[in-house]
């Protein structure tokens, strides 16, 4: 089992990439910052998983990531505290700030 290379509380880029296959990652959080709320087990990425290799996918850690959803959306009319959490597979993150 592969250990985190983010822990809770760190600020997180969503990135921003394309994908010819099944993603979970919704197009709305991409290029977009978080902060990882909760680790999730290691799984099988969602692009095997799609097809079908729950036994021999690649496997990676996946984590909770929290936005406001004023960051999200610019437009968005709601309260300012208001969030959304969303579950990414390791290779969709990256540090938020660049380590120097």
């Amino acid at each position: 089992m592969a250990k985190p290379k983010f822990d809770i509380g760190d600020e997180v880029r969503v990135r921003n990439q394309t994908s010819l296959f099944h993603t979970r990652t919704q197009k709305y959080t991409r290029g977009h910052v978080g902060v990882v709320s909760d680790h999730r087990p290691e799984w099988v990425i969602p692009e095997d998983e799609a097809f079908g290799r729950v036994e021999d996918g690649r496997k990676e850690p996946f984590y909770v990531v929290r936005f406001k959803q004023t960051d999200l959306w610019p437009d968005y009319t709601g309260f300012e505290r208001d969030t959304l959490e969303s579950e990414f597979s390791e290779r969709w993150l990256e540090p938020a700030r660049k380590e120097k």
